[in-house]
């Protein structure tokens, strides 16, 4: 039963419990096994008789019809179901069926209810109204992203002062710091930092049979993965995801500053459901990944109507994109075996600035290291093949200009990649800048070459050649904004567009050139615009009143 409650106090609503209550909520849990694709409560059956708590794996809510069966969600480890029958005393909402294997904890409906007479914070959990929210999303089966969730920030979620220790402790000493703290892991002071977690003491310490006076530094995860206070709850969320992961540190600068958890994130679920991560979990076949691409577009559209700032749109629709192709190149890998050397999947244009709010062109390339093996070049085009036909089929159409991994010229090995930003830089052609301009966007998706260090060296040299941003320059005024000479919009008089104003090459076009521009002049890595405004102030020519006229267009 000890194991029971170290569990429960990981999760809500049985973490904002005191120790000795759920203690004596675990001696009431009974512990059930369920294979795979079986009913444990059925949609209209009869009320259900426990509160289910998902231990190991995962189960789908869903609905069966004529057309067949309709998945509306899937719980994983930590997740609770079959509280709406337990508290209307009516027929389940849904389905609920083992997606794989599953050990489940079951709370008796008698103790459910007594704890909600006797436990305010347990009662108010489980409030009607969270139950309606839960039924109405099930009973729409929709996926509207709820737009409070999409625009917090990990600095929102950090709730306790960061716990750390010292690398010479021992585990012993990092479980007894964790249960002060109650908490479920502690940052290890290493060089660089780790992290030691409840899971990790339970996998890599006890399950291994080691002593408790085993260093920390022997079972920490080091280097950790971090994200910036301001990123999105969105991100992070897909980031755990795919990295299977629980924690979450986050950084201010260059310090860790505090740690968000799953749990953190899914007591936000409760009231937010998001969908989107889950979908793509569970996709897995084309039109899996057509209707997650679906699903992304009418995200981006609920936010919109919403009154999401069109920045945060922009950066919410990359990362869902971003996590599609992570998944199709793991797919890829699957398929074709193990990469045969690092390499790193480009994202450009739109995609690159963390700016493609719809599904608009495909524009990636692929680089790999430049003493791969043979055999690699064939390799890497038969992944490219495999990915960028994927992404077709889900929606997004080829580029025309043929900036695709699939083309020969845009996959190449990061010596050549190098050679091509040189080129660029020191002999600009105007009529060449105009082709390439977009790969100055360029922004590492996945793989585990390291072409930061390599590429935007050559990238920050280009402020000191005045002669590649002056004709940059160009390139970017040459487009002039729709107005007549007394400030009125003016329609284009020919063409597909005629009577008609293109916002993208007459308006945005304008001003992502203009701050790509001054962020080269400021030697800025950043590739989002609106961030480029706000961070190259202080080094291009740009000055503060007009970037802060230009943010507040663009955001």
């Amino acid at each position: 039963m000890e194991e029971i409650a170290r569990f429960l106090l990981g999760i809500p609503p049985f973490s904002q419990l005191s120790p000795e209550q759920v203690e004596q909520i675990g001696n009431e849990m009974q512990i059930e096994y369920f294979p795979a694709g079986e009913n444990i409560i059925v949609h209209h059956g009869p009320p259900s008789a426990y509160l289910y708590i998902v231990r190991q794996g995962s189960v789908d809510l869903l609905r069966e019809h004529e057309h067949g069966v309709q998945i509306l969600d899937t719980l994983g480890e930590g997740e609770i179901f079959a509280y709406p029958s337990l508290i209307r005393n009516k027929p389940p909402i849904a389905t609920v069926r083992t997606r794989e294997e599953v050990l489940l904890y079951l709370l008796p409906a008698a103790t459910f209810h007594q704890l909600r007479r006797t436990i305010p914070l347990f009662n108010r959990f489980f409030a009607t109204s969270a139950i309606e929210r839960i039924s109405q999303r099930l009973q729409a089966h929709d996926a509207n992203a709820a737009p409070e969730l999409f625009r917090m920030r990990l600095r929102d979620l950090i709730r306790y002062r960061l716990v750390s220790i010292s690398p010479d402790a021992s585990v012993r000493e990092a479980a007894m710091l964790m249960s002060q703290h109650d908490v479920s892991s502690v940052l290890v002071e290493s060089d660089p930092p780790g992290i030691v977690t409840d899971r990790d003491l339970r996998n890599r310490v006890l399950a291994a049979g080691l002593s408790d006076a085993t260093p920390v530094t022997r079972v920490m995860t080091s280097p950790v993965l971090t994200l910036p206070t301001d990123s999105l709850v969105f991100e992070a969320l897909v980031t755990m995801l795919q990295r299977k992961f629980h924690h979450m540190p986050v950084v201010e600068g260059d310090r860790i500053v505090g740690m968000v958890t799953h749990s953190d994130i899914l007591r936000q679920q409760s009231k937010n459901p998001l969908f989107l991560p889950r979908q793509l979990q569970r996709a897995r076949t084309a039109d899996d990944f057509r209707a997650y691409a679906d699903q992304v577009t009418a995200t981006v559209g609920s936010l919109l109507d919403a009154g999401a700032r069109v920045n945060d749109l922009g950066h919410v629709a990359s990362v869902a994109y971003d996590a599609l192709v992570v998944r199709l190149l793991q797919d890829a890998e699957a398929t074709l075996g193990p990469p045969p050397c690092p390499y790193a999947w480009l994202a450009f244009g739109s995609e690159g600035r963390y700016e493609q709010v719809l599904r608009t062109d495909q524009d990636n390339g692929l680089a790999y290291a430049s003493d791969a093996p043979s055999g690699a070049a064939e390799y890497f085009a038969a992944l490219a093949e495999q990915v960028v036909g994927a992404l077709l089929a889900s929606g997004f159409p080829p580029c025309p200009g043929k900036v695709m991994a699939t083309n020969p010229e845009w996959r190449q090995p990061l010596d050549v990649w190098k050679s091509y930003f040189e080129q660029w830089m020191s002999m600009p052609r105007e009529h060449t800048l105009l082709r390439v301009a977009a790969f100055f966007d360029y922004r590492p998706v996945y793989g585990s070459l390291e072409v930061e260090s390599v590429l935007r060296p050559v990238i920050r040299r280009g402020r000191e050649n005045r002669v590649f941003l002056g004709r940059l320059a160009r390139v970017a005024l040459r487009q002039h904004a729709p107005l007549s000479f007394f400030r009125q919009l003016v329609l284009e008089r020919s063409g597909e567009t005629r009577d008609l104003i293109d916002l993208k090459v007459r308006g945005t076009t304008l001003v992502v050139d203009l701050a790509r521009l001054f962020a080269l002049e400021a030697g800025c890595p950043r590739t989002n615009t609106v961030t480029r405004l706000h961070h190259c102030v202080e080094q291009s020519s740009l000055s503060p009143s007009g970037a802060d006229d230009w943010w507040q267009r663009s955001n």
